[in-house]
């Protein structure tokens, strides 16, 4: 997969459905009893392979659209080999179940689930009365044979979620009482989704101990929030490049240690709108562009945060010092992760060295980008891609399929409307920031609005790279240039040769009629009013073509009378203006020249007595807000139109076209009321 550099992002997400949480949902749903809903699962590669294996047991399931409906056993299916692929999860649910259940199963995976360690699974369950049979090695397939079973009171010592769910899961089906104790508390989906559907279970904060009483489960609708470690890869990318805001994610606490970790060293976010769903705590995460300093993971903290490792270890690669994960512990599909994260961390740039017992990494300014190898980690890849996105040059990664099969729609969400905007410097008049509001308001769900400095490479290298995003918008002075490079384009592009919107290698030109707009949201009727533009140059000739349309009565002013003869051989509906001595009243005056902003700032494009003597002055120069000719107008008492106001309809009008939406007057107004009141509590 081609991964390309990103600046100044600004990206909103829909992250993937929770994959424990859905898993979890599927097997209680299975042994409920009456239809369980499960809205919004995520339908990935172990997921379909729990749900396989549900239906095996006997339980009926049905997928309609984005709801999985199950219907649970009236009686568990005995004697019968279950492939579990190479999903541990539904290896370890499953023989919870069959010990629990009284019915003998053979459980078994691919080569690579034959290879895992099952004998911290047995022991519990064989406490209890279930035989559970592990070949030499203690691995898969595994031979169950359910019993009648007696409670359990059991201490924890492996920090792992699945072998607690699986004693939970084989208490609750043969109805006996199980009593957990947790050394380090561990993922609560689970205990969460069971009490959720009306089974008796607490937990004791104060001594960590879980207890299961004699219970029976009643079905319910159970709704899946995003998945808290692929929101991970998301607020990385906004901390690395810009802003990113993440929706819907679980925030459960057993889940969240990584945010703890990221705080101390340094990083910007913002946890909003939480709530509880289904039992679960969920909230949007909101990540800023940060500086980020070093710091040390502790194995104990390690046990916490083990699937948000890599994606840790890209945010330590360009944190300021020296970073250390120590005491790893680092077994994980029976794996050792340090030699595939210090690989990813140095083919990207980076600097990172194993030791005895973890890993050192040494923080550069950032990455350069490369080619990587995800060693079969899906995990890694998306810690890769998110690496890549942040580096000077992007790169590829290697296993699109891996990563396709774990979490679908990654990708897609990284790469799904990607728009950027070329320009000469870095963007200082909110626009990403506005782009980001429309694109939210058009509800389109997952985007990136990033940006490309011309300046690092020149027009040409950021047009060939501008070419793999979805939508490019063209800031001066390039908006000529692009006109030569397109050959597609519409008629107001092809009559002003100008462009500042590319949708599908199609030039377009908004900028007339984003003064159109914001004229309509004054009130102002164009038609039969004057209206005296100021300049000759780009945007003028984009004005003037909008209101020509709008059948106004356009008077042009240039400080070089030449210019603007030669435009009235082209227009020959307007007037050309070529002294203030007459000042006539004008309904409306424009000033489409860069007088103000930097060029000349302080000077007058025209004369007190046509400011005073006007209705309304529309100044296009957006920094600085208040330029001479907004400032004179307001001290006289004339109303004014900003250029921060203009831009913003400019920008809808070319947020339409990059999502294809039919634009309207109306709903152009009403998001920009929106983004006001939005913007004054900011």
């Amino acid at each position: 997969m081609k991964i390309h550099s990103k600046e100044n992002l600004y990206g909103e997400y829909t992250v993937p459905s929770d994959k424990s949480i859905t898993s979890r949902a599927i097997m209680l749903g299975g042994i409920a009893k009456g239809k369980t809903y499960v809205i919004d699962p995520l339908m990935c590669a172990d997921v379909l392979t729990m749900i396989s294996c549900v239906k095996k047991l006997g339980a009926k399931v049905k997928l309609k659209g984005r709801i999985l409906e199950i219907k649970s056993a009236k009686k568990l299916k005995s004697g019968l080999k279950f492939d579990c692929g190479n999903s541990g999860t539904t290896l370890r649910f499953l023989c919870g179940v069959a010990s629990g259940g009284n019915i003998s199963a053979i459980l078994t995976g691919d080569k690579a689930l034959q290879k895992r360690q099952m004998r911290e699974l047995q022991e519990p369950l064989q406490k209890m009365g279930a035989t559970v049979s592990l070949q030499r090695g203690g691995v898969p397939p595994i031979y169950v044979h359910g019993a009648t079973l007696r409670p359990i009171d059991y201490p924890l010592h492996t920090a792992s979620s699945q072998i607690k769910s699986s004693i939970l899961l084989c208490a609750l089906v043969s109805g006996v009482r199980a009593t957990i104790k947790e050394e380090l508390a561990t993922r609560n989906h689970m205990e969460i989704l069971m009490k959720y559907m009306g089974a008796d279970i607490e937990k004791d904060e104060t001594s960590g101990t879980i207890t299961l009483e004699k219970s029976e489960l009643k079905a319910r609708k159970i709704f899946v929030c995003g998945d808290f470690s692929i929101a991970m890869n998301f607020v990385a990318l906004g901390l690395l490049c810009g802003k990113t805001v993440c929706k819907n994610v679980g925030v459960n606490p057993t889940r969240t240690h990584v945010l703890t970790i990221l705080k101390r060293m340094g990083a910007k976010f913002e946890i909003k709108n939480r709530r509880i769903l289904c039992g679960e705590p969920v909230a949007d995460i909101v990540a800023y562009k940060s500086n980020l300093t070093a710091t040390h993971v502790t194995g104990e903290e390690v046990l916490k945060i083990t699937d948000d490792l890599p994606i840790l270890s890209v945010l330590m690669g360009v944190a300021e010092g020296e970073s250390i994960i120590s005491d790893l512990g680092f077994q994980y599909k029976d794996l050792d992760r340090r030699d595939v994260i210090m690989n990813m961390i140095n083919s990207v740039g980076g600097n990172c060295r194993k030791f005895s017992s973890g890993l050192a990494i040494k923080g550069v300014e950032r990455y350069e980008g490369g080619n990587l190898e995800s060693f079969g980690d899906a995990r890694v890849a998306m810690s890769a891609s998110i690496a890549l996105s942040s580096s000077v040059n992007g790169g590829e990664t290697d296993d699109d399929a891996l990563v396709n099969a774990e979490f679908p729609g990654f990708y897609e969400s990284l790469r799904k409307n990607s728009f950027v905007r070329i320009s000469a410097c870095p963007p200082s008049d909110d626009s990403n920031k506005i782009h980001a509001f429309i694109l939210s308001k058009l509800k389109v769900k997952n985007f990136t609005f990033s940006y490309l400095n011309v300046a690092d490479g020149g027009i040409r290298k950021s047009f060939a790279e501008a070419k793999d995003f979805d939508g490019i918008s063209v800031h001066a002075p390039y908006n000529v240039e692009t006109f030569k490079r397109i050959t597609k384009l519409d008629k107001r592009a092809k009559a002003v040769k100008s462009v500042n919107t590319v949708k599908l290698m199609e030039g377009f030109s908004t900028e007339g009629d984003g003064v159109i707009y914001a004229l309509k949201n004054r009130g102002v009727e164009l038609a039969g009013k004057k209206v005296l533009v100021l300049g000759c140059g780009r945007v003028a000739k984009n004005v003037i073509f909008s209101l020509l349309e709008e059948k106004a009565l356009v008077t042009v002013y240039n400080r070089t009378p030449k210019t603007a003869n030669e435009l009235k051989k082209k227009y020959s509906q307007i007037s050309i203006k070529n002294e203030f001595n007459d000042s006539g009243l004008f309904d409306v005056v424009i000033n489409a020249t860069p007088l103000g902003g930097g060029y000349l700032a302080g000077v007058l494009p025209i004369d007190k007595e046509t400011i005073t003597s006007s209705s309304l002055i529309v100044d296009m120069v957006i920094r600085p807000k208040y330029t001479q000719l907004i400032k004179t107008a307001i001290a006289y008492g004339t109303d004014v139109v900003f250029g921060e106001e203009v831009s913003f309809f400019v920008n809808y009008l070319s947020d339409c076209i990059f999502v294809e939406s039919e634009p309207s007057v109306e709903q152009a107004i009403s998001f920009y009321k929106d983004y006001l009141v939005g913007d004054q509590n900011d």
